[in-house]
């Protein structure tokens, strides 16, 4: 197979190969410009380009070039556009900030490596130096308690000298609000400390399912992230494989490197969601959200996820924080409409049945007395016996005499 070639020597990109073309036979009458111009079979021009790219019959820079942009005109507007993207090169800002990109990348693989090189060599099988070979643990979130600055008690503070202050001043009010931070104080505490025990079984876990020969205690940073990278792209290929099962794995090992990471969690929380673990989904995302609350699929996933679970009221804050983040989704404001059409049917039917239990539970209303005049019923007691057929004598008779109601209207 020849690669085309332009009339200056350099290989020509074939732009138009990419779509279907009808052989069709091409004369040298057809290598005319009046006839290019007039041509409106695609094919045809098709043909006479390649001819012409060929050089079997020479080549013409200028013929070649109108019959490209008679191809282009006469091709449809998606397709012309797409050859004319692929034509036009990158301008010199898109270069510019690629190559800032690449020289980044590179700074920081290059950081990687040294620091790898550097553990390596001080890492020996016998017990090292003490505080020599002291690993750096991956930190906490930030805690949950925050204390008052001295700027904060200067500002509350009352001078000696100011009577009126002091007079204004409420004892009871103060002790309330010293109780009051103080028990927030104590439940705050409470709270972070369950995350860090809830953060540590979840790491013991994650501990459990990774392999053998890996020892975290003597792992650095830089070579917990590399791990964490390559655990997390074998869940991103399960995900996208279906293997749903396999990645919530995958990121659970990744997560036992290195669990700082919000896109980790929110990647397990999508295979979670899957898998139809709304619970476990929802705790990720939440986790996610922990980490960085900036992120916009965090917030997006979780109302997915309260969605599921017909937190409907959930889910719209979520959806309304995602779209602050970002106003421009589609998918976001898609999601946000079906909600609320979803909570406002679900709300309604229990207001509905909340109406007709009260409706039901209710006592009648009374008679009213001017529509409808008042009846007095009159017992008459009838002691003649009815004419009855030889048939029923055999039925008992009651022992009392039948009555008979008239309904006197006044």
């Amino acid at each position: 197979m020849t690669i085309p070639m332009r009339y200056d020597g350099t290989p020509e990109v074939d732009f138009f190969s990419l779509h279907s073309r009808k052989k069709k036979r091409i004369d040298v009458e057809m290598l005319d410009y009046g006839f290019v111009q007039k041509c409106e079979d695609v094919d045809e021009l098709k043909g006479i380009l390649a001819m012409l790219r060929s050089g079997k019959e020479g080549r013409y820079p200028d013929l070649e070039r109108a019959t490209e942009d008679r191809i282009l005109a006469v091709l449809p507007e998606k397709e012309r556009n797409k050859i004319i993207t692929m034509r036009s090169g990158p301008s010199r800002s898109e270069l510019k900030v690629e190559q800032e990109e690449l020289k980044s990348w590179t700074k920081q693989i290059d950081e990687k490596n040294k620091a790898l090189q550097e553990h390596k060599k001080a890492s020996r099988s016998i017990p090292p130096v003490r505080g020599q070979a002291k690993t750096e643990k991956t930190p906490m979130n930030q805690p949950l308690i925050t204390e008052v600055t001295a700027e904060d008690r200067k500002k509350q503070a009352i001078p000696a000298y100011d009577f009126r202050g002091w007079e204004k001043y409420d004892v009871e009010k103060a002790i309330a609000e010293v109780d009051q931070s103080e028990e927030l104080s104590k439940e705050q505490a409470r709270l972070q400390r369950e995350e860090r025990e809830k953060r540590e079984k979840e790491r013991k876990k994650e501990l459990a399912s990774l392999p053998s020969y890996v020892d975290l205690d003597e792992l650095s940073k830089a070579e917990r992230e590399v791990y964490a990278l390559h655990e997390k792209q074998k869940g991103n290929e399960c995900f996208k494989a279906n293997e749903n099962e396999e990645a919530v794995l995958y990121y659970t090992r990744s997560m036992a490197f290195d669990d700082s990471n919000a896109i980790l969690y929110a990647n397990r929380a999508m295979a979670h969601l899957r898998l139809k673990n709304f619970a476990q989904a929802e705790d990720d995302c939440t986790r996610a959200i922990l980490l960085d609350a900036n992120y916009c699929k965090a917030w997006t996933r979780r109302g997915m996820t309260r969605f599921r679970r017909g937190k409907y009221a959930g889910a719209i804050e979520d959806f309304q924080e995602s779209l602050r983040l970002d106003p421009t989704s589609k998918e976001v404001k898609k999601l946000l409409s079906k909600t609320r059409s979803k909570w406002k049917e679900v709300d309604g039917t229990i207001q509905n049945n909340q109406a007709s239990n009260d409706m039901s539970t209710s006592e009648p209303p009374a008679p009213q007395s001017e529509s409808k005049p008042f009846k007095r019923f009159e017992i008459i007691e009838d002691d003649e016996e009815s004419d009855e057929d030889d048939d029923d004598k055999d039925v008992p008779t009651p022992s009392k005499p039948f009555q008979r109601f008239e309904i006197l209207e006044e």
